[in-house]
């Protein structure tokens, strides 16, 4: 679908000197904006006002038409997560204590930094980043300023979103049926729907924030869905994501064990949980951390 395709361009980090900077759990986007028709908007002058164009807000608001009612609720989609942004890395180690010492040297030279933990090949590492950018000149400036400082092997680099299938924490409900597909139905439970694919199961369950109707929490089960954008084995999933923060052991199947691989970001975090088999994904869940 095409806001599929655009989504998996999207990038997550942190931003700096003269972009907006995040650091580690810090809010890298707006969510997607609702507002109220007034008396006179038409789509034209809304997608003036807001730089969205006309497809897009028909799109996400399931419009057939260019016709619209004062009144009405309007999503004016967040479409700025769909550029990409550039990572300053500071370097990385296999000690956190090293990693913690290069924030504190860069913290003297005042250069803001955290520490992100990440699994590659089953060791861990600590990477030291110095920001992220939306512009790749803004983070080549980054890297040249940390190896005037001294710090020889910083380079810069783009990183995936916390999405599945092109949906993030704060995508609207009608995104999320706009890339799923419509199901056989739906079921109902407070603020949780499970959508159903086949008769088999839910192969997505979704809690809605009542207040604006954007995703707050999002589970999918692969082997209940048809698409195949989603990935079904372990090794897809490292395709996909790259290196996650966190790989942990926790029990299945009353006596067995599985295997969650774990991606965090933005107050973001995606658990991923591989079958005892050690290779088929039972399912992916995304949510705001704590």
């Amino acid at each position: 679908m095409k806001k599929f395709k655009r989504f998996m361009q999207v990038v997550l980090c942190t931003v700096l000197m003269g972009a907006v900077f995040y650091f580690g759990n810090g809010k890298a986007f707006a969510d997607d904006q609702y507002i109220t028709i007034k008396k006179g908007d038409t789509l034209y002058s809304l997608s003036k006002k807001y730089h969205v164009s006309i497809e897009d807000l028909k799109e996400y608001n399931q419009l057939k038409s260019n016709k619209i009612i004062a009144g009405q609720t309007l999503i004016i989609p967040d479409l700025e997560r769909a550029k990409p942004l550039y990572v300053a890395v500071a370097g990385s180690f296999s000690k956190k204590s090293n990693a913690d010492k290069r924030v504190s040297f860069l913290k003297k030279k005042e250069i803001e930094a955290i520490v992100v933990k990440k699994v590659i090949n089953g060791k861990t590492y600590y990477r030291v980043q110095a920001g992220a950018f939306s512009s790749k000149s803004k983070a080549e400036k980054m890297v040249k300023k940390l190896k005037n400082n001294g710090i020889k092997d910083a380079f810069f680099l783009t990183e995936t979103p916390l999405q599945i299938n092109g949906v993030t924490v704060g995508t609207s409900y009608n995104q999320l049926l706009q890339n799923f597909g419509q199901p056989l139905k739906t079921e109902d439970d407070k603020n949780t729907k499970s959508l159903y694919y086949n008769n088999e199961g839910a192969g997505v369950r979704v809690v809605i924030n009542t207040a604006n109707g954007s995703i707050e929490q999002l589970q999918v089960y692969p082997e209940f869905l048809k698409t195949t954008f989603i990935p079904t084995e372990k090794n897809k999933i490292l395709n996909q994501y790259g290196n996650p923060n966190e790989v942990n052991i926790v029990s299945c199947y009353e006596s067995a064990t599985c295997e969650q691989i774990v991606y965090k970001f933005n107050k973001n975090e995606l658990i991923v949980q591989i079958d005892r088999d050690g290779k088929t994904v039972q399912y992916l869940d995304l949510r705001k951390t704590k």
